[in-house]
């Protein structure tokens, strides 16, 4: 029996945004047994489906652009990513959209994501962000701890090392925020820099960009 990878993009949007990476996990493991798709599994005493996700989407963030690698088994080659995106997108719920599929081997080297937040179109709200981005941007360095609830300890980061790029056009403020193995810097924490309530603005993750994908990206606009 033959084991192929395939690395899909998708959509998590609406309701499914509250849930959280496990319950997502078990979207996905149920949609997998729906298709009748010959999902690998791991070998042990506890065997599970091998499905990974590049990164664990924060809490009420939506995202159009999220990464998940299925590996399947087949006897001959490797089914086409086309019909196997077909067969599993028909199972999904609501608010989860499978965008493509390719064939892929190894893991995922997320790089950076991309992310937008609609801001209230207050004129003396938006030039104090403007202000407050372009006193962020000039700095060279911003000591920074976040909370990580009761019983955890705090996580202190430079958080301009973070933040590649951050634009505020018109009143949508869009963010480039670096990935690493160590972990990465949320949206929240950006527009907690900036003065701004992070539960009072809707989040939404717009792009994943894996190492390949960077040094090409465009400049935020």
């Amino acid at each position: 029996m033959n084991i192929s990878r395939y690395r899909m993009r998708f959509e998590k949007r609406d309701a499914l945004r509250f849930i959280s990476h496990h319950d997502l996990m078990r979207v996905f493991e149920l949609a997998l047994r729906r298709s009748g798709l010959g999902v690998a599994f791991t070998q042990g005493f506890n065997p599970h489906p091998r499905v990974s996700f590049a990164l664990a989407l924060p809490l009420g963030v939506e995202s159009l652009d999220e990464l998940v690698d299925i590996d399947l088994q087949h006897e001959a080659g490797p089914p086409d990513p086309s019909g196997v995106l077909a067969v599993l997108a028909a199972q999904m719920p609501a608010g989860l959209r499978l965008k493509d599929a390719v064939l892929a081997s190894g893991r995922p080297r997320v790089a950076a994501q991309e992310f937008s937040c609609e801001l209230p179109p207050v004129p003396e709200l938006l030039e104090q962000t403007v202000q407050r981005l372009a006193e962020l941007l000039a700095k060279a360095g911003i000591p920074y701890t976040r909370s990580r609830g009761e019983g955890k300890a705090a996580r202190s980061f430079d958080a301009r090392a973070y933040v590649l790029g951050a634009v505020l056009h018109g009143s949508t403020l869009r963010m480039r925020l670096k990935s690493t193995a160590e972990g990465g810097m949320k949206p929240s924490d950006l527009l907690a820099l900036l003065g701004l309530d992070p539960l009072a603005h809707l989040v939404t993750k717009t792009r994943t960009l894996l190492e390949e994908d960077l040094p090409t990206a465009p400049p935020l606009s």
